[in-house]
């Protein structure tokens, strides 16, 4: 179809505009159904932490992590997200036991809470106990430092478990 020149303009055919908002639409609803991979240090879950206590993760895998700390009842202390190969302190934990959990996948999907694409469920094998001591000179604190890699032998367990619930 040609082109007419009127008045100085270009005019396209009429079948041209609708043509365009059509693909712009498509665009849009396929950008939107993108799967959102967050930031090394996205909370998925938090809660106000006023202790001193210190957790670095440092996530070795080849796939995407969510570290969870938990109360003895499962409710998450706070839940965060750990890109493949990147690393994260969690700071101010306040004094306790907490158990440890970990979900790795791709596809996070914060709606359900999970990995679309999921690899596991995996906990620590007992619970990491935080302790402060305060002396007039200085804070004594726990500092628990743990590095996830893939092996066949490890002290977390894939086995059957309750995983804190971190839906939306």
């Amino acid at each position: 179809m040609a082109m007419k020149r009127l008045s100085g303009r270009i005019c396209a055919p009429k079948v041209a505009l609708p043509a365009l908002l059509a693909l712009l639409l498509l665009l849009s609803a396929a950008l939107a159904q993108l799967p959102i991979r967050p930031e090394t240090g996205s909370f998925i879950r938090d809660s106000e932490r006023n202790g001193h206590g210190l957790l670095i993760i440092h996530n070795n895998w080849r796939m995407d992590t969510v570290a969870v700390l938990a109360d003895s009842g499962l409710k998450p202390l706070c839940a965060v997200y750990i890109r493949s190969r990147d690393s994260f302190n969690l700071t101010a934990i306040e004094d306790g036991a907490y158990g440890l959990y970990f979900t790795v996948g791709t596809l996070w999907n914060s709606k359900d809470g999970r990995f679309d694409s999921l690899l596991g469920y995996y906990r620590y094998n007992s619970p990491l106990v935080f302790e402060t001591a305060e002396t007039d000179q200085e804070i004594e604190y726990s500092v628990f430092e743990l590095d996830l890699y893939e092996a066949k032998a490890s002290n977390f367990l894939p086995d059957n478990f309750q995983f804190p619930d971190l839906r939306a």
